[in-house]
């Protein structure tokens, strides 16, 4: 891909970004402004409610939204986490506003949610931003679709609103998460890691139906109880909590320098696949693999570009795992993987294929080398322990550094 950085201004970063990943993003803002104003007659038409005071209602409601999560995370500035439920706000003016008010109703949400403390670069931003007003539009028209007009939610036992809230929300979720994955595939890898690792996560679409669905039933009470949507407030609080609780989760369990497991939550993970392991009567292997001389590394080349190896190492290791394997940071400069359905022969394999990964990774133009231990168990009799298969796997490692390093050592245990 080309990035085109000597048309980049400095500290533009927009104009460094692969070229479809602009397209894309353009393409976006372009269609989140002209499309709400064109498609205004598919969605919800003027009716008795004062729109504005309901836009201002919606964005009161994001405000108090995004304080509260200020005061559920201690008011600490991050990036690398969901909006804030921002969607709710979008989705909800999308069943209860004509669609051009989706303009200014995410432009002041976003605007606020980034002003206190949300750090996200202003593309990626502007960006996201444009994304919620698609997927909104999209909301609107099929809602409309589906309960005609009167846009009432609540008409009647209100079964046919409900269908069209359920529905606008997967809407909804399959217009944004389309556009996101956009971003993510079409940026540059690194740039993207953690938006890659949100959208693989289940949870995360789990949230999001949950932040869409608040957002639809405040639409629903603003209907027909107007100001009971007050008495939402404890579960927007709940809902900030939830979209709050896997970012956080996800942070406690892995390293801050290598993005991988901490070894507490792996050892949990792992002892749940080995279990599995035995009950479906298959072999699994533990891989220990400390990088070599790693002090001298650091005392020749500094702790920061140590960090950087570190970092470049649980890369060059992730990469020769498949998707159902472990890799944790043991401590220092080791790392661990447990790996389930796999012999010790196909252990040794996968460790040489992470060694010869390791070789070949240069970190300020200097090269490192790992020494490996697999502990295996043999599933052809009783299985061994996860302690001593641990251990074996400890003691393996032992002698790949005793015996010269830069190499690996295999260790079988039987029950």
């Amino acid at each position: 891909m080309v990035h085109h950085d000597s048309l980049a201004p400095s500290g533009f970063a927009f104009l460094r970004t692969p070229w479809p990943c602009r397209l894309w993003v353009t393409g976006a803002m372009l269609g989140a402004c002209l499309l709400p104003v064109l498609l205004v007659e598919y969605g919800h038409r003027p009716g008795s409610l004062e729109h504005a005071w309901t836009a201002l209602l919606l964005i009161g409601l994001s405000v108090a939204n995004v304080e509260i999560g200020r005061v559920l995370e201690g008011g600490i500035a991050d990036s690398q986490r969901p909006h804030k439920a921002l969607s709710a706000w979008a989705f909800a003016a999308a069943l209860v506003l004509p669609t051009w008010w989706l303009l200014p109703v995410t432009a002041v949400t976003y605007g606020h949610a980034r002003w206190r403390g949300l750090r996200v670069p202003l593309w990626k931003w502007a960006g996201s931003a444009a994304y919620l007003v698609l997927a909104a539009v999209a909301a609107a028209v099929t809602a409309r679709a589906l309960v005609g007009d009167p846009h009432d939610l609540m008409h009647g036992d209100g079964s046919r609103g409900l269908v069209a809230v359920a529905t606008s929300a997967a809407v909804f979720l399959a217009v944004e998460t389309l556009l996101f994955h956009g971003s993510a595939y079409l940026n540059v890898r690194d740039d993207e890691a953690w938006l890659r690792e949100t959208l693989a996560s289940r949870s995360f679409y789990l949230t999001e139906g949950a932040v869409l669905l608040v957002g639809g039933l405040s639409a629903a009470i603003w209907m027909t109880g107007a100001w009971f949507v007050l008495l939402l407030v404890p579960v927007y609080a709940l809902t900030q909590r939830a979209a709050l609780h896997e970012p956080l989760r996800v942070r406690a369990e892995h390293d801050d320098k290598t993005g991988t497991l901490r070894f507490e939550s792996w050892r949990r993970l792992a002892l749940n696949g080995v279990e599995r392991c035995r009950g479906r009567g298959q072999p699994w292997c533990v891989l220990f693999a400390d990088l070599d001389h790693f002090k001298a590394f650091n005392d020749t080349w500094g702790h920061l570009a140590g960090d950087d190896a570190l970092a470049a190492v649980a890369e060059a290791i992730g990469g020769e795992l498949r998707s159902g394997d472990l890799l944790a940071r043991f401590g220092g400069e080791e790392f661990c993987a447990f790996l389930p359905d796999t012999s010790a022969e196909t252990g040794y394999a996968v460790a040489e294929r992470v060694r010869a990964a390791v070789d070949a990774t240069r970190v300020r133009d200097a090269a490192v080398t790992v020494s490996l231990g697999v502990g295996a168990s043999d599933c052809a009799t009783e299985p061994a322990e996860f302690a001593k298969v641990l251990a074996a796997a400890d003691r393996a490692l032992f002698r790949a550094k005793a015996e010269g390093r830069d190499r690996t050592v295999v260790e079988v245990l039987s029950g």
